[in-house]
């Protein structure tokens, strides 16, 4: 995921997750029991284009902006209830999704912003090489014992066995 903004439009606000995967382009806002107030979801198609979306997986009403390359507001869906495909009439690069009446007095022609938020860090630490290569030699090793143990398991099990003569000597 792309991380969280904060998108302005007039004066008001909403705090974003970014959608810009494939996957998280078709997921979107889908199953989610609801959206609380003052945030939503920013898609970023990738490039302009007739956009199309779906709200099947929606659990609630929602509206919906058309923005263009350069964030102006191409034009604005409001009330859109769970179950419909909305299209875009003219070509957008990035569409919002936020509560139903949420975008209310928004228009075509008024000019987004979005200021990013800084990610966390996910600091990865890399072990060093000695540790590495000790680990993967103990594993080589107890790889071979079990080669060896399961190679004379089955060579035993797989062979006929062996008869011994009885040996009959003086009883005494």
């Amino acid at each position: 995921m792309a991380g969280e903004a904060i998108v302005s439009i007039r004066d008001r606000k909403w705090t974003v997750t970014i959608a810009d995967a494939p996957w998280e382009l078709a997921r979107g806002l889908g199953g989610l029991p609801e959206l609380a107030p003052g945030t939503g979801m920013l898609f970023d198609t990738g490039w302009e284009q007739i956009v199309q979306v779906t709200t099947a997986p929606m659990l609630f009403p929602l509206d919906v902006a058309f923005l263009s390359q350069s964030l102006v507001v191409t034009e604005v869906c409001h009330n859109i209830e769970p179950g419909y495909i909305v299209t875009s009439t003219l070509p957008a690069r990035y569409f919002l999704e936020v509560n139903a009446g949420e975008l209310q007095g928004i228009v075509s022609g008024d000019r987004a912003s979005v200021e990013f938020l800084p990610s966390e860090e996910i600091v990865v630490t890399v072990p060093d090489w000695m540790s590495t290569l000790t680990g993967f030699l103990g594993f080589v090793v107890m790889g071979v014992f079990m080669v060896v143990i399961a190679r004379d398991f089955v060579r035993g099990a797989l062979e006929p066995p062996k008869i011994f003569p009885v040996l009959y000597g003086p009883r005494g």
